[in-house]
């Protein structure tokens, strides 16, 4: 019988990889199996966004996704400081939130829809906005305390962190899942105390051993890669609009992303692709480029049918962390939090009820 003190976590994406090294932090024999290399995860291929006020700003229920987005985010210094990348978080740009003056609302009444949520920032004055290569009719918000990773790189740099600390690392496809034992593709079966499913909307397939997962559907997301140095004065920022994202990180920059419920193929869509390129011409910095010789990128997040995910111990008795929809990155030290809580038996998070799996 394997001991109650291990763990097999399945997903190497930002949520599996939180949870298997909180669990070592906590004293638990972790074997982490993922089916994709680290910087082939949706995780990876991500924008890295850590956004509670630009996430929740279009949503149905903004303040409510704000509250529960900025709840989440509190998890990450202390883990951050723990993997040495409080950095990072210390030294972040301020987001920027860009439209068009022509047809949308005045800067005050935009400032007052982020005050609304609880976010703190300021309007761009025309000068600061020009320092970035925004020029009217566009107008400009900062908003602080939203953070950007570059995605592959710190995913990479966390699996060696979970390596180092004795963490266990299997490649391999997942074919049966239990409370206490999962079996692989190539027949092979791995015990452990505990089960955790961590991963995107592959998740599903195991959804006859573990009812939660039933819940999950599929959200295809296409962005577009360039490699090559920002203009200094983007570097580090993300910058959001109505119609999608720029994020400059060192030597990549990214603009995204299509969200498009009830697709699950991974096949990039020329006819999408322009439709982005289309939306990026809309707010290009002065400085940046024309939108060619990108790279697609596609990817499958999985959601819920309330658009929140699915976090705690299902029926079954396996751990599930999943349908965290494009919210990964704000969610994953956070459901580490509250699964390495409820396996050591302590009280997880205030607010974690929210995400139980037994709502649906």
């Amino acid at each position: 019988m394997s001991s109650s003190f291990s763990l097999i976590v399945i997903g190497g994406g930002i949520t599996g990889l939180s949870l298997a090294l909180r669990a070592l932090d906590y004293g638990l024999a972790v074997t982490l199996i993922a089916k994709d290399a680290v910087e082939d995860t949706t995780s990876a291929l991500s924008a890295g966004m850590i956004a509670p006020a630009m996430e929740a700003l279009t949503e149905a229920q903004p303040e409510m996704s704000y509250a529960r987005y900025v709840a989440a985010q509190k998890h990450w210094p202390a883990f951050a400081a723990d993997l040495g990348l409080s950095e990072i978080l210390e030294m972040a740009q301020p987001a920027v939130w860009v439209w068009s003056g022509e047809a949308g609302p005045s800067p005050d009444d935009m400032m007052a829809r982020f005050t609304a949520l609880g976010a703190k920032g300021q309007v761009m004055a025309e000068e600061d906005l020009a320092k970035l290569g925004f020029h009217a009719p566009l107008h400009g918000i900062e908003i602080v305390g939203e953070w950007l990773m570059a995605a592959a790189p710190v995913l990479a740099f966390m699996k060696t962190q979970f390596e180092a600390r004795g963490g266990r690392w299997v490649e391999g496809e997942v074919t049966q899942v239990a409370a206490h034992s999962v079996e692989l593709s190539d027949g092979s079966v791995h015990q452990a105390g505990h089960v955790a499913v961590c991963a995107g909307y592959g998740a599903e397939t195991f959804a006859d051993s573990v009812p939660s997962l039933k819940a999950l559907t599929p959200i295809k997301g296409h962005l577009l890669d360039r490699d090559g140095r920002s203009d200094p004065a983007l570097a580090g920022r993300m910058v959001r609009s109505p119609w999608g994202y720029w994020v400059f990180l060192d030597g990549l920059t990214k603009f995204g992303a299509t969200m498009q419920a009830g697709k699950a193929d991974e096949g990039v869509e020329p006819g999408v692709i322009d439709s982005l390129i289309d939306k990026a011409r809309k707010f290009t910095p002065s400085s940046v480029a024309p939108l060619q010789d990108v790279t697609p990128r596609v990817g499958v997040r999985a959601a819920t049918p309330d658009q929140w995910p699915l976090i705690g111990r299902d029926v079954s008795g396996v751990y599930v962390a999943a349908g965290m929809r494009r919210n990964g990155w704000i969610y994953g030290p956070y459901a580490a939090t509250v699964l390495t809580a409820l396996i050591t038996g302590q009280e997880p998070p205030e607010g974690a009820e929210a995400y139980a799996l037994q709502r649906f």
